[in-house]
């Protein structure tokens, strides 16, 4: 069957708002740098998300990862339903939880999400046992298993995973505040931390952010007049690991004393 633009089919990975899970043992500071693709929800783009489960042990998978998808996503192509087409168009969305073990193998395979449509059902699940074996696991990964949950939408919009509203072209008076919000499917059982950073300030120099998400731009303008306010989701467990990560990158004009505000997701 050939799938062409008549239809929306998205299988959710994200290699650019991916989140792996990685292991942090305590809370980090207010204020750091941004955790590698090895650690909360990886994305390709608008297109592909997928969740990685397990400690990844600060290995990046993010090689691994576009290709294990690319594979998922062919075979999953392959085997979708008429109806998924015009003039049906049928719509869901099924998400897939199963482990990787250390050789390549699928095992503990489990319909975490049904859309309510065996046929629908049934693509998803055989886009993952046509895929098995998977390459081997990373020979640098010490662990046994990867477990990860695949989401696919059938002509659905993708929920998006994590993100900083406002968004787009945000304006801020020099020394005024702003609220930031967070949203996504990364929020559920999860907490958000705040910070701010720049190459040209430190400290309250680039601003401030409340842990309430409100920002105060500076009244001095730093050089460069650019800050970065990032919002991180977090989860509670036996260890504390980071979902997914979202930036805002603040220009502030030295003319009319404003922020420059546009968010971007990592």
């Amino acid at each position: 069957m050939s799938i062409g633009p008549t239809f929306a089919g998205t299988l959710l990975l994200a290699i650019s708002a991916v989140a792996f899970a990685q292991t942090s043992e305590t809370k980090p500071p207010n204020v750091g740098s941004n955790p590698s693709p090895a650690g909360g929800h990886y994305s390709a783009g608008a297109q592909d998300q997928v969740e990685i489960l397990t400690d990844t042990m600060g290995v990046d998978f993010g090689a691994y990862m576009t290709q294990i998808v690319k594979t998922v996503r062919q075979n999953w192509y392959t085997i979708m339903p008429p109806s998924v087409g015009p003039p049906i168009l049928k719509q869901g969305k099924v998400a897939i939880k199963f482990v990787i073990l250390k050789d390549g193998t699928v095992s503990g395979m489990g319909l975490d999400t049904s859309s309510g449509d065996v046929a629908l059902d049934r693509a998803a699940w055989g886009s993952i046992t046509a895929s098995s074996p998977f390459p081997p696991l990373p020979e640098e990964f010490p662990g046994g298993i990867l477990g990860l949950r695949f989401h696919y939408y059938y002509n659905l919009e993708p929920e998006p995973y994590f993100k900083i509203s406002p968004s787009t072209d945000v304006r801020v008076p020099a020394g005024s505040n702003l609220q930031f919000s967070a949203s996504g499917k990364a929020l559920t059982d999860a907490w958000v931390d705040w910070s701010i950073s720049g190459s040209g300030c430190s400290k309250s120099a680039c601003g401030t952010i409340s842990n309430s998400g409100l920002y105060t731009a500076p009244v001095d303008i730093p050089n460069p007049p650019t800050v970065i306010v990032e919002a991180k989701s977090w989860t509670n467990g036996p260890v504390l690991t980071v979902k997914a990560t979202s930036r805002v990158s603040v220009s502030i004009t030295a003319d009319s004393k404003t922020t420059n505000v546009q968010t971007t997701s990592h």
